[in-house]
């Protein structure tokens, strides 16, 4: 057997070919940042995938994969996903990205309590803001936390999404978010946009300014969405808003169709698609998709199987 080839998926004119390259000194070394991330893996009620990458631009000018992600099954059997983005204008939003979901994951593994309508939402974009603070200090030796520092050099976007199934085959999820990331429904064929949609100027065009943590909003309000079986929860990053668009394009029909199969994707067939290439969108990319898992009907007993059986006749009717 000869070696495999898998191409790149290609929608529209395609970006350059790129070969990714190492990442250059000028950035932090160490945490190590690996080019591309993919998780996945299903519970009694969700099935979830994961991946972060490199886009073209970074691979290509050797700066770190500013994006991040982390999901989380709690001991409960919510589910907790965070995305991160770092700001493309800060030197180290690499790590910003990674302190931002790292933080975020640890707050809602202790602080969560049994209903998500009480939690303090405030609070814990409050704590990951502080915690990026607190990573400037130490990552610049500086003497005291200075918020200035880590905006000009962490700043990144923030969504975190909290799932829990409150019956078979019917998720709720609360989602906050803070700067352009985004969340989507995927419902009926649609990509139903749930937060994050980029500011609009007076003049009716799109802002590239983002305005993310270490900054954060006066109010921290969730968005609660269901999610039933044949729908999709999803939450990405610019990388991936900006070509999906309305999600009426070519980005759209690519991830309807690998999202909407009867079953999720592999991992590895969810990675390949949003490696996909298309001219223009170069940036990195992170997507992570939630699905509610409908249980199999359970077996009848045996004694159900026999109440289900029609009786005998023992010949009855022929002898009449």
């Amino acid at each position: 057997m000869g070696p495999t080839t898998v191409a790149q998926i290609v929608v529209g004119a395609p970006s350059p070919a790129v070969e990714p390259s190492v990442i250059e000194p000028k950035y932090q070394s160490l945490p190590f940042r690996p080019d591309v991330v993919v998780d996945g893996w299903s519970t009694g009620a969700i099935t979830m995938r994961g991946v972060s990458q490199r886009g073209h631009l970074h691979r290509y000018n050797g700066a770190p994969r500013q994006d991040d992600f982390a999901a989380h099954c709690l001991p409960d059997g919510r589910v907790i996903v965070l995305v991160a983005d770092g700001v493309s204008g800060a030197s180290q939003s690499h790590l910003g990205a990674s302190t931002a979901t790292k933080q975020a994951a640890e707050w809602l593994h202790t602080q969560l309590g049994a209903d998500l309508a009480e939690t303090d939402w405030t609070a814990l974009i409050k704590t990951t803001a502080w915690a990026l603070t607190e990573r400037a200090q130490s990552l610049f030796n500086l003497p005291a936390p200075d918020p200035v520092c880590a905006e000009e050099h962490l700043a990144t976007t923030l969504v975190c999404a909290v799932i829990e199934c409150n019956e078979p085959g019917l998720l709720y999820a609360y989602l906050v978010g803070v700067g352009d990331s985004s969340a989507w429904l995927l419902t009926g064929g649609r990509f139903i946009e749930l937060l994050g949609a980029k500011p609009v100027s007076a003049d009716g065009v799109s802002s590239s300014a983002v305005a993310g943590l270490p900054r954060v909003p006066t109010a921290v309000t969730p968005t609660v969405v269901e999610i039933a079986a044949g729908e999709v929860l999803i939450v990405g990053t610019d990388g991936i808003g900006d070509p999906l668009g309305s999600g009426e394009g070519g980005v759209g029909n690519l991830l309807r169709d690998v999202l909407t199969r009867p079953d999720p994707p592999s991992l590895i067939e969810f990675a390949h698609a949003v490696d996909f290439s298309r001219e223009t969108f170069d940036d990195d990319r992170t997507l992570v998709a939630v699905w509610p898992r409908v249980p199999p009907p359970r077996p009848l007993s045996r004694r159900a199987r026999h109440r289900q059986e029609p009786a005998p006749t023992l010949g009855l009717d022929r002898q009449r």
